[in-house]
């Protein structure tokens, strides 16, 4: 398969890309090359590499407004884990393909995600044919969070060759997996060549429990049983004291920043600047729908922006604002965060529109209403933008949406709908 790119935006010059099998081959002006399809931007779209999100639970698309505006513990023991338990493996199918729905949408072309019943979001991605990162889910309190689940899981996917799809162990947490159980994970990820994504620090109280039980913060605990190094993702890392930041950057840990979730459970500030100083990749993540209630990057991307101008939890200097704020975490940068950066955290080689990397990429309407006057490009879409102004999406040299054309999407929407209404 082949795809010729004409007339697009590129850094803000008119170029042709050739795509064949599935990464990008040449980019050049004036190509002439015979394509098994093609594409004319006309010079009014604008190329640029896919959104990657790196910390989501797919499936949790079905409950997008089933619980707002509560604390985290009451909202995951009272709400969110009694209906989880209610859903079947076809709810879970469902979920995942309205979330890939959402997230072809709004320009994501990868996502990391961690939910029960894999097989089931396996069978959704593959049908869409967007690229994951799907986590084998360990978490003490559930059998489908078993070790034993997770090796016969494994076992089974080994035997598959999968085009979009890679494997991580997600353990959930320090609070929900034990000591023994974090360690297995870790040497089961070692033994794999697997990734292991887990949530980390997300709230005070995990802080301060930890620190109870173990006599240490929860970075310095993982540090000392063995989980942190380069393959290690840490989801939402809220609550960091300067030590941590010290060793998750001396481990070469991935960070995922989740600003709308943070903020809608209360969870925290984000320690952006500390950890970017440290030289910590930082990637970014919508976290679930029923926690940020969007899958949209383009919108977490400017939140992402914009709560690192203002001073940590909401306290202003007495003498009024800290105009250095004010230079934090550009527009440039977060877009990076979104796109480059998340790709070192999953090991994707995708991220920057070269030559030789995958056909993972987006194309945007340069006549779309936020792009316009039109002097910075990047602004635009961390600052004026939501996914809306996303036109074409192609995922591993395969064209998802075309002029916001997903296929099947009303089926989509009508069905995961139906299924939403008999479980609430």
């Amino acid at each position: 398969m082949s795809i010729l790119i004409k007339n697009v935006i590129l850094n803000k010059e008119k170029k042709d890309i050739f795509i064949k099998g599935n990464k990008i081959e040449r980019i050049s002006d004036n190509l002439n090359l015979k394509a098994d399809d093609k594409i004319d931007g006309k010079e009014k779209k604008a190329i640029l590499p896919g959104l990657i999100n790196c910390h989501t639970h797919s499936a949790m698309s079905l409950l997008r407004g089933y619980a707002d505006d509560l604390p985290l513990k009451d909202w995951l023991e009272k709400k969110i884990w009694p209906l989880e338990k209610k859903l079947s493996q076809d709810d879970i199918y469902f979920g995942t393909k309205l979330a890939i729905l959402e997230m072809i949408k709004t320009g994501t072309t990868t996502f990391n995600d961690m939910y029960w019943r894999p097989e089931a979001a396996i069978k959704a991605i593959e049908e869409i044919g967007i690229r994951a990162v799907v986590g084998l889910v360990i978490l003490d309190s559930n059998p489908f969070g078993s070790i034993k689940n997770v090796k016969n899981y494994s076992e089974i996917f080994k035997k598959r060759k999968f085009k979009n799809i890679t494997f991580s162990i997600a353990p959930h947490s320090i609070y929900t997996v034990s000591k023994e159980n974090l360690i297995w994970s870790k040497k089961f990820a070692q033994e794999n060549n697997l990734l292991l994504h887990i949530h980390l620090s997300e709230t005070k109280k995990e802080v301060d429990d930890c620190s109870k039980k173990y006599k240490i913060r929860p970075v310095e605990y993982l540090d000392r049983i063995g989980l942190l190094d380069k393959n290690t993702i840490l989801a939402h890392t809220v609550w960091l004291s300067d030590k941590e930041i010290k060793i998750l950057a001396k481990k070469k840990c991935q960070v995922v920043y989740n600003p709308c979730s943070n903020m809608k459970l209360a969870s925290g500030f984000f320690p952006y600047e500390k950890l970017k100083k440290a030289g910590v990749n930082i990637a970014i993540g919508t976290d679930g729908a029923a926690s940020n209630n969007s899958l949209d990057m383009l919108s977490e991307i400017k939140f992402a922006s914009l709560l690192q101008k203002i001073n940590p939890m909401g306290r202003l200097l007495s003498n009024g604002i800290d105009e250095r704020k004010l230079t934090i975490a550009p527009a440039y940068d977060i877009f990076k965060s979104a796109t480059e950066n998340g790709a070192k955290a999953l090991q994707i080689n995708s991220g920057r529109i070269v030559q030789g990397k995958l056909a993972d990429f987006i194309l945007v309407d340069l006549n779309h209403i936020c792009f316009n006057p039109g002097y910075n490009l990047y602004s635009d879409l961390v600052y004026a933008c939501n996914g809306d102004c996303v036109s074409d999406v192609i995922v591993n040299g395969k064209v998802l949406m075309r002029d916001r054309v997903v296929k099947n999407e009303s089926k989509i929407i009508s069905e995961a709908k139906n299924r939403i209404y008999l479980k609430a």
